[in-house]
């Protein structure tokens, strides 16, 4: 498990570990700032802080910096990726959900985010990714370890789901 820190940053998470002195005296930010300043990249720092939290006790698998509970669920499918980005809003309009979905875009990501009939959120990301689309759901909110496994499961039979409705390439 901790091999893919030293592969992507030449250092183990035990060497990351030393390299904080004491972990408990820092913030999430502070651990993935001092990563940073360590040479790891922004994406590997974040990864090595919430490591690092897991590891002093701070936070569980699935746990966020604030503590909430969260899963997620990712799907790579061919097609244009705006294409399948507006596929995958219709293929969601008679799901079941707490209000109306907010929909926002940049030039390279699509987003659909909507509040879930639990009290949960769900933000879906989707973007070009070598030739191809990936769409990636992060549900938040979520009420337990418990929600968080059937809010995972729900959500990667979702996408397949989805993308059972797309023409094959």
């Amino acid at each position: 498990m901790h091999d893919k820190f030293e592969k992507a940053t030449g250092r183990s998470i035990d060497d990351w570990m030393e390299f904080f002195g004491d972990p408990q005296e820092l913030s999430h930010q502070d651990l993935a700032r001092l990563a940073s300043e360590g040479g790891a990249s922004e994406w590997w720092a974040q990864s090595i802080a919430v490591e690092i939290e897991r590891m002093i006790g701070r936070r569980q698998i699935g746990q966020t910096v604030t503590g909430s509970i969260a899963a997620s669920a990712s799907k790579t499918v061919p097609g244009e990726w705006t294409e399948v980005f507006d596929k995958f809003v219709s293929f969601m309009e008679n799901k079941q959900l707490a209000d109306a979905p907010r929909i926002t875009a940049t030039d390279t990501w699509r987003y659909w985010r909507a509040d879930l009939e639990d009290g949960s959120q769900v933000a879906v990301d989707c973007s070009e990714v070598k030739g191809k689309t990936r769409l990636s759901a992060k549900i938040d909110k979520l009420a337990s370890m418990e929600k968080r496994d059937l809010a995972k499961e729900k959500w990667r039979a979702l996408l397949n789901e989805f993308a059972e409705t797309l023409p094959s390439q």
